[in-house]
């Protein structure tokens, strides 16, 4: 019985157990360790009662250790409301622009501001954050305000190309899945879950502008972790009560490798959005997997020791480890899924319920 058939199994012990095997096959333009997209894979149609993939994640870190168009629910658009926004709140004082940010682009959105951008919940000083976050942003909208309505008119009319081609890969993803443009100083897309359990994408159109994000990348990765909330139980991108950090490494290794697929040519660079990170060595797999194991059984969602999680998943101006780039746990993630591509189909890692029994 595989890892990915037998979640009751200790994970202590699933450190030692096997996957011994090569990262891959072979090595591309990128010096990326990589199986062949049409190559055999084991037991490719083998049906999946339940899902593990921590288990499985684990497995592969031991052996390391050593070794339709889609809609916008909203009205009105994003564009028009930030026109409205901008044409009252420019040259005002901060506190004024909040205000008028509060009832402009906020109060239509209310239910994805809480949820998704500020995470009201989970966020006791989610306010101070606000303030301060969106300070900064109003001080960088003079620079992008002509492009804000642009890019959210674009990418409205690139959802509906971009959903096409993910179903050409996952033929039962949602022709209209649920998607909201916003305006966000705090992330430029992530996957989320509203107050009534609805799993939602949203996309930052500000953010995306000022990062010049390349959405040929972000679109598949995104959609995926929407896909994947869906299809499997695991929201928020793997960050979820009672998860443990092998749920996050797992969920954004899995939609990057997505990405890889989807949206080929790019470097490991590219696919992380973050150059430094796919200049990290392969050679130091081994080693980064063997730090990441102290660290894997600690909490996603741990409000009292943020550190873990913090080190291997969240971006920053200061470094959180002095020798690894911030977010190293995406890098580790990806080479992770690369290894257990080998031995299990797409379909099998994506598809399972652990999502849903990490909140039960």
């Amino acid at each position: 019985m595989s890892a990915f058939e037998e979640p009751a199994r200790s994970r202590q012990l699933l450190l030692h157990s096997t996957l011994r095997e090569n990262c891959g096959s072979g090595v591309n333009q990128f010096g990326q360790i990589v199986e062949p997209l049409n190559a055999p894979v084991r037991n490719e149609f083998r049906s999946v009662k339940l899902f593990a993939p921590s288990a499985a994640v684990l497995s592969v870190l031991a052996c390391m250790e050593f070794a339709d168009a889609a809609a916008i629910d909203q009205t009105p658009s994003i564009g028009a409301s930030f026109a409205v926004f901008w044409t009252a709140a420019r040259n005002r004082p901060f506190e004024d622009q909040e205000a008028i940010w509060d009832k402009v682009v906020e109060r239509p959105r209310q239910d994805v501001y809480a949820s998704v951008v500020w995470e009201t919940r989970e966020n006791l000083h989610w306010q101070e954050g606000k303030d301060r976050l969106l300070r900064q942003r109003f001080l960088q909208y003079p620079s992008v305000s002509g492009q804000i309505p642009v890019a959210a008119r674009t990418l409205e009319s690139d959802i509906s190309v971009q959903v096409t081609r993910f179903r050409g890969l996952f033929p039962d993803a949602a022709a209209r899945p649920s998607i909201r443009l916003v305006l966000a100083p705090n992330f430029d897309a992530k996957s989320g879950v509203l107050e009534n359990r609805t799993p939602v994408l949203v996309f930052a159109v500000d953010s995306l502008i000022l990062e010049r994000a390349d959405m040929s990348v972000i679109f598949p990765h995104e959609l995926f972790h929407l896909y994947h909330a869906n299809h499997a139980g695991i929201q928020n991108d793997g960050v979820m009560p009672g998860a443990d950090l092998t749920l996050p490494l797992f969920a954004e290794g899995l939609a990057t490798y997505v990405s890889s697929v989807l949206s080929p040519g790019h470097s490991d660079g590219q696919l992380l959005l973050q150059n430094n990170l796919g200049a990290i060595p392969v050679a130091r797999l081994p080693e980064v997997a063997a730090r990441f194991l102290p660290d894997a059984n600690e909490k996603a969602i741990d409000p009292a020791h943020r550190g873990a999680f913090a080190r291997w998943f969240m971006g920053s101006n200061k470094d959180y480890q002095p020798d690894l780039p911030n977010r190293t746990g995406y890098w580790l993630g990806l080479h992770v899924i690369r290894q257990i591509r080998r031995q299990y189909s797409l379909l099998e890692m994506t598809h399972g319920t652990e999502g849903a029994a990490a909140q039960s």
